[in-house]
């Protein structure tokens, strides 16, 4: 991977500077590196989706492995300068500018019935996203990459720290939110490292952390609705400080009177002054099929 005086040369070279409205933050530290690469297995019998390969800190030890690897660059100038630096050394990399956000997923499967494992894409397990993702559009990233979850096997991401936390939170600490149970729901989520500011050029603000999302086979829980258990979530937690009881009898939540909806948390055996944060993913679970249950 460059170094910090290998990326200032490049930047002169190129006549390049970072973008700090597209969070390019540049990995130099080759412990994280070799981090992020080990924790997300890769094979020669993979495909891999990179998300913001910047100039290929990861890029190339990636297409090292032998796998397909598809890079997704927003960055014009730094996709030509990575397109310099590694594509033609690489048969297995394909580098594409556009915006991740409005990139086909499904485009590389549809390559995977046209060519052959060695000449394309082979999907044998799902593809395996790897990224260090900006830090102003990680949750429509992360959205992005669980609707796709039928195509999608992991996830290593770098995310800032403070999120990883929050993806991470357990029922009754300060993390615990809305997030945290929509990651939770979706994946199998596994913290791999924290990773100081200092490994960047230029350095960002704040530290951040690997995860590892798994992509869960089905959900963690069972609900009758899955559209009604986030609403729930999330309107629970939007008052989180009030009692479940007051924050989803509410018009905008569950417009239910509170004698109803204190019947059908106690037949979820759920204390209606208990507060939001303190509800596991499976009691907000238990909730909705009671509601659903109650509505119908």
């Amino acid at each position: 991977m460059l170094t910090r005086t290998q990326l200032k040369e490049i930047f002169a070279r190129y006549d390049f500077a970072p973008l700090k409205r597209l969070g390019e933050n540049y990995l130099i530290d080759g412990n994280i590196k070799d981090k992020i690469i080990a924790a997300a297995d890769i094979s020669q019998d993979d495909t891999v989706l990179e998300i913001g390969p910047g100039l290929g800190a990861l890029t190339i030890d990636l297409a090292r492995c032998g796998a397909n690897i598809v890079a997704v660059e927003k960055d014009k100038k730094a996709c030509v300068i990575l397109k310099d630096l590694a594509e033609e050394d690489f048969p297995n990399l394909k580098i594409i500018n556009t915006d991740i956000l409005k990139f086909d997923i499904r485009s590389i499967v549809e390559k995977s019935a046209v060519h052959s494992s060695k000449a394309g894409f082979n999907l044998p397990y799902g593809i395996k996203v790897v990224g260090n993702l900006p830090y102003y559009i990680t949750t429509p990233i992360i959205e992005l990459i669980i609707a796709n979850k039928d195509l999608i096997s992991s996830a290593v991401i770098m995310v800032q720290k403070e999120v990883a936390s929050r993806f991470l939170a357990k029922p009754g600490t300060k993390d615990y939110s809305s997030l945290s149970c929509f990651i939770q729901y979706h994946t199998n989520p596994e913290y791999i490292y924290t990773v100081k500011r200092t490994c960047f050029d230029p350095a960002p603000d704040v530290d951040s952390s690997i995860v590892k999302l798994d992509m869960s086979k089905g959900p963690s829980v069972r609900v009758k609705d899955e559209e009604l258990l986030f609403k729930i979530v999330r309107g629970a937690f939007n008052q989180r400080r009030k009692s479940v009881i007051n924050s989803l009898s509410r018009e905008e939540v569950l417009n239910m009177s509170k004698d109803k909806l204190t019947a059908i948390l106690k037949d979820a055996r759920i204390d209606p002054a208990a507060r939001p944060e303190t509800l596991s993913l499976a009691a907000f679970a238990k909730l909705t099929n009671a509601v659903a249950c109650g509505n119908l």
